[in-house]
């Protein structure tokens, strides 16, 4: 209606426009110049009422269509003063404004919650393109590689190109287990990839879930039924021949002492009485791995723990000159305290061996906070530290580097630590020592 308003008012400003030009016409072929001069005036001033008229229309509308291409739909047009013939017109521009706007309002909604959603989530969520630039990263994924800003997978190769090259590789569909060390720390990243088109172009969604404690638990888990039976089988033979080798060692001792073979006979069953008693102590000592006491968990002061720590382990420390410092430890945590210093003893007996013949000895004990707030127990020495291939095995049961070893306490350590659903890292370096943190 509104346009159909424009169209007549136009032709009659056309047709009043025709009828001044043809007076004037009319006057110029009779002489009449005054009145010409008159007329002239007037076409010109209808002519450029008209100008003004269409470009009135003319200006709003590409005011109106700009403000849609760049997505502004808060202008509003006022019909007032400007005549009947642009109420209607000024009125379906604003509905469509406003119809722009409900779906623009509606579009931000739907992506502020899918947002929120995606920055919820514990896995970690990454996009990327065909040319590796970050089109998404969650906060979860943020936290897992600990960097504030991911622009593109350019930005991850700083700490590993390896793990760049599989998220280049990894195809849709496909799950990955990657090791990854972020900033000294051990993950075990689940990843698992999908593609998708948008338009003309292609993009990859890649999530990411540290799994290593799961890893670690079933580890633990299956390490500990392996014990078991090993244990219940070795243990019901071993018993019968201590028991058969210690009866056949009297034996000889009554009624054989002086038959030739006696010596051969008491040395060959005291060998076989000594294995077999090692066996047995060996057994029993692997056993704990499997048989950690269920947990009583109470307030308990770090500075106490380490307290009592270090009066077991002082005779030790002044015998082998090693300074024990301890720093910021005025902090309560939630453990058992019996486990719990068991836990601190295995790491303070490493520390002190690997501090063996190291001039200047010194062990380290602190606290800190962790970046989600979680309390941090710091065990350090100066010693040689451990080549990778050792650091890889150390939580490994029964692997020792030590003669001496039996290779369980770091294994039962973490598997302490598992029941108290904390975890424990370390960071080596040849030549200048080793870091163990409890992180709870």
């Amino acid at each position: 209606m509104a346009f159909k308003n424009f169209r007549f008012l136009v032709i009659v400003r056309v047709m009043i426009l025709t009828l001044a030009v043809s007076l004037l016409a009319w006057c110029l072929v009779h002489a009449l110049y005054l009145r010409s001069v008159y007329l002239a005036a007037g076409v010109l001033i209808l002519l450029a009422e008209l100008i003004w008229f269409i470009d009135r229309f003319n200006r709003d509308f590409r005011t109106f269509m700009v403000s849609l291409l760049q997505r502004d739909f808060t202008t509003h047009y006022q019909a007032s003063g400007k005549g009947r013939s642009f109420n209607e017109l000024y009125e379906a521009l604003n509905n469509i404004s406003g119809a722009f706007k409900a779906i623009s309002a509606e579009k931000e909604v739907q992506h502020r919650y899918l947002e929120m959603l995606v920055e919820h989530l514990r896995v970690g969520i990454l996009s990327i393109d065909a040319d590796g630039r970050v089109h998404l990263a969650n906060q979860a994924l943020k936290d897992l590689l600990q960097k504030d800003v991911i622009l593109s997978l350019r930005s991850l190769e700083s700490f590993d190109e390896s793990f760049v090259r599989t998220l280049h590789e990894i195809r849709t569909g496909e799950t990955q287990l990657v090791k990854l060390r972020v900033n000294n720390e051990l993950l075990q990243v689940s990843l698992h990839a999908s593609e998708f088109k948008l338009g003309e172009r292609y993009f990859k969604l890649i999530s990411m879930q540290n799994i290593r404690s799961e890893l670690d638990a079933r580890e633990i888990e299956a390490w500990q039924k392996l014990i078991r039976v090993l244990s219940h089988e070795i243990m019901n033979s071993v018993a019968p021949i201590i028991s058969l080798s210690g009866t056949l060692h009297g034996l000889v001792n009554q009624n054989m002492r002086d038959a030739p073979q006696y010596d051969a006979l008491h040395q060959g069953l005291d060998a076989i009485k000594i294995r077999s008693e090692g066996l047995y102590n060996f057994t029993q000592s692997y056993r704990k791995l499997s048989g950690i006491p269920e947990l009583s968990l109470k307030q308990v002061s770090v500075k106490d723990l380490v307290g009592r720590v270090h009066t077991l382990m002082q005779h030790r420390l002044e015998t082998e000159a090693i300074h024990f410092r301890v720093s910021d430890v005025e902090v309560t945590i939630e453990a058992d305290p019996e486990l719990m210093e068991h836990v601190l003893i295995n790491l303070v007996l490493n520390a002190i061996d690997a501090l063996a013949g190291k001039p200047d000895p010194a062990i380290l004990v602190r606290t800190s906070r962790h970046a989600k707030g979680n309390v941090c127990i710091h065990i350090a020495d100066n010693g040689e530290g451990m080549d990778e291939r050792t650091a890889e095995k150390i939580f490994i049961p029964f692997f020792t580097t030590r003669k001496s070893g039996s290779g369980i306490g770091l294994a039962i350590t973490k598997q302490i630590l598992q029941l108290h659903h904390a975890d424990i890292q370390f960071h080596t370096e040849r030549g200048k020592g080793t870091e163990f943190v409890i992180i709870l």
